[in-house]
């Protein structure tokens, strides 16, 4: 009699267990594979669409060794996807990087410049910690070093640069690089262990924002 109840309870039981949900294995958790930006920032990215922020700094080896899966998964989400680069800023020479970024911005010359202003530091050994060294690696690239001393100096870069400041402290991170989504979740390779892991939270966590939207409307 014993056996047959211990035989019959522990079929309920096993019943039961299947019958939950079961999360995959793989699927990334909050706190563990991403953290919850809260206060959420606010985002700039037109309706249906997701925004996707790299925080990052010129100098730090990490955010130049993730450049490439930057780039790949950027042509991966170009339907969906708004991505933009923040220069992280926590002391002078970081703001002095956010300050170049933002002039090749304002010059239209990103393309031109963000990829081989890492490699010059990070491949090339060069701090690029002064103007004059900036200016003369900008004169290598075939750009006016003039046009471009008036970019680094103006109103509309120092302004930048000043915002750039604030939504550092805003998206609470702690080092580089770091992904913001949708201005809610914030995944860095720190947490997801790997490049190749912080790619595929970051395609949970703008599917997630793509479905809450959806299901917003």
């Amino acid at each position: 009699m014993i056996h047959k109840l211990t035989v019959l309870i522990t079929f309920l039981l096993l019943t039961g267990l299947a019958a939950l949900p079961v999360a995959s294995a793989d699927e990334p958790v909050a706190g563990i594979d991403y953290q919850v930006i809260d206060p959420p920032v606010s985002t700039q990215a037109d309706e249906g669409r997701v925004e996707v922020v790299e925080l990052f700094w010129y100098g730090c080896p990490h955010c130049y060794n993730f450049e490439p899966h930057v780039h790949e998964w950027k042509a991966r989400n170009q339907e969906n996807v708004t991505f933009r680069y923040l220069p992280a800023v926590f002391n002078d020479l970081w703001a002095f990087h956010a300050r170049v970024f933002y002039a090749a911005e304002s010059l239209d010359l990103l393309d031109k410049l963000h990829t081989p202003f890492f490699h010059a530091i990070h491949a090339q050994g060069r701090r690029m910690a002064d103007e004059r060294s900036v200016l003369r690696f900008v004169e290598q690239q075939g750009v006016d070093p003039g046009e471009f001393r008036r970019a680094l100096a103006s109103d509309e870069v120092t302004e930048k640069v000043r915002e750039a400041i604030q939504l550092t402290r805003d998206y609470r991170i702690e080092g580089v690089p770091a992904v913001a989504v949708d201005g809610r979740h914030l995944v860095s390779p720190g947490m997801s262990g790997s490049f190749d892991r912080m790619m595929r939270v970051m395609d949970h966590l703008v599917e997630k924002a793509s479905g809450e939207s959806g299901a917003s409307r």
